[in-house]
């Protein structure tokens, strides 16, 4: 009887402190294939399946435990993966998508460390109005040759290993976000250093956000440091949503770059939207070495695309799109994913891609 009572007492005492340990673990993911067309102005052309056209096709595990006194310790362990082949995707790492750990405060904000999607790859989509990978000028601007930009969403640097970031709570519609990434080699003193930062603002149906990002390349004989500023802004009325964005890049030594991007979402009904978009790159003092050998210049491209994507049930799209790219300059771009087209040899090739694909959520 008495160590009946005991073991209720011990029960009793720590009943109050499981429940306040509360810890949830979802399991969650994203399916997304697309049949899509790619061909330019050389005669090339292909028919390929892709992944990811949406979205990137990915499976998560997210993990939260309630510390009490609003507190709480977060987890994303997030792995990428081609549905179209089943192979992994981001050069085949486990969790190559995101991995971290952290601290979030109702009142204080949130910390959290490990591999990052840094605030260039959700500023990038916050401001792009296609979603659309293959369709994105935006992803055409930022994300891919001659170099992507830190604020892009399709590739490294807008994912980083080694990386600490903190966001604050929003007060009075202003948070903002401050990061350091120790680059791709644990540190060591050959490996490219980052920092970035965003202030955003939220008023009714005005977003808009800037950010500042700074790259350090210690080994690198120029262009060792790289500065970025962008900005970002989206507009919401009932029938139409408007979005903005401008990007400059300055190098070592004294090399500058632009892109900027236009567009819009139409909704035509509870479940379906069209989406358009325009933009321009201009990357200063490119080196390209093509067949004929190296050329040196102004890398620049013209973009537009127009798609719809209509909800089927509130986790599964059909999606469309159409999008053209125009070279110029020294640029020699193709349009992601490249689904096997190789990038034009020629001056001033254009590039044309049609899609139709399904993503759904879990």
């Amino acid at each position: 009887m008495r160590k009946l009572l005991v073991s209720c007492a011990v029960a009793a005492a720590i009943a109050p402190v499981m429940v306040q340990a509360q810890t949830s673990v979802t399991l969650y993911g994203v399916a997304d294939a697309f049949v899509g067309y790619f061909g330019n102005s050389e005669g090339q052309h292909v028919v390929s399946m892709n992944s990811g056209g949406a979205g990137g096709s990915r499976w998560g595990i997210r993990a939260k435990e309630d510390l009490g006194g609003g507190l709480a310790a977060i987890a994303v362990l997030e792995s990428g993966f081609n549905i179209n082949n089943g192979t992994s995707g981001q050069s085949g790492r486990l969790f190559g998508r995101r991995a971290y750990v952290g601290i979030d405060s109702r009142e204080l904000g949130q910390i959290i460390a490990g591999r990052l999607q840094t605030a260039g790859y959700e500023w990038g989509g916050t401001f792009d109005p296609m979603l659309l990978a293959a369709a994105s000028p935006l992803g055409s601007i930022g994300g891919e040759e001659p170099r992507p930009w830190i604020f892009n969403m399709l590739q490294d640097p807008a994912r980083q290993d080694n990386t600490i970031q903190y966001s604050s709570p929003t007060w009075h519609g202003l948070n903002g976000t401050a990061a350091y990434s120790w680059g791709n080699n644990q540190g060591l003193q050959n490996a490219t250093h980052y920092q970035l930062a965003t202030l955003t603002y939220a008023n009714g149906p005005l977003l808009t956000s800037y950010g500042f990002g700074h790259s350090l390349q210690p080994s690198a004989a120029i262009a060792r440091n790289t500065y970025e500023h962008v900005l970002g802004v989206r507009y919401d009325l009932s029938f139409v949503a408007l979005y903005g964005t401008y990007q400059v890049r300055l190098n070592d030594p004294g090399r500058t770059d632009k892109g900027w991007q236009a567009g819009v979402t139409i909704p035509t009904s509870p479940f379906g939207t069209i989406r358009a978009s325009y933009g321009g790159l201009s990357d200063q003092n490119i080196t390209y070495i093509g067949k004929s050998g190296p050329e040196t210049g102004n890398w620049a491209i013209r973009s537009a695309a127009i798609g719809y994507t209509y909800q089927l049930s509130k986790a599964t799209m059909l999606y469309g799109f159409f999008k053209k790219l125009w070279n110029s300059g020294i640029a020699h771009q193709t349009i992601y994913p490249p689904g096997g087209l190789p990038a034009p040899t020629g001056s001033h090739a254009n590039v044309t891609a049609l899609g139709l694909g399904l993503a759904t959520r879990f």
